[in-house]
């Protein structure tokens, strides 16, 4: 029987890219342009759901680590608050102002 093989990642490489990717969510949930809005809201969930599974890998591997821990939570709150914006700007937009938009929006029909 074959020993399991510890995981070689460092827990620090998933929580670095939660928080950067978190922080790419944040502004491209807050920021949607006119102009190729598909494309736009697209990068922003796929980044969003890399940075919030990132996290949950860092998370997954730290075991008693704090730092790593703490910046993966970080990473996954920021990510998170990117893709809650975005829906809510989303569906701002596509139900043409049924749903209230966001305050930080001034641009959408209100």
């Amino acid at each position: 029987m074959a020993a399991r093989t510890r995981d070689q990642e460092p827990p620090a490489a998933p929580a670095f890219v939660a928080v950067v990717l978190g922080f790419v969510t944040a502004y491209l949930g807050a920021v949607v342009p006119a102009e190729s809005m598909v494309r736009h809201i697209l990068l922003c969930a796929v980044f969003g759901i890399v940075a919030v599974l990132s996290g949950w890998r860092a998370i997954a591997i730290s075991g008693r680590r704090i730092g790593p821990r703490v910046w993966a939570w970080v990473g996954i709150v920021i990510g998170g608050a990117g893709l809650v914006s975005l829906v809510w700007q989303a569906l701002a937009i596509t139900t043409h102002g049924a749903v209230p938009p966001p305050p930080w929006a001034p641009y959408l029909p209100g």
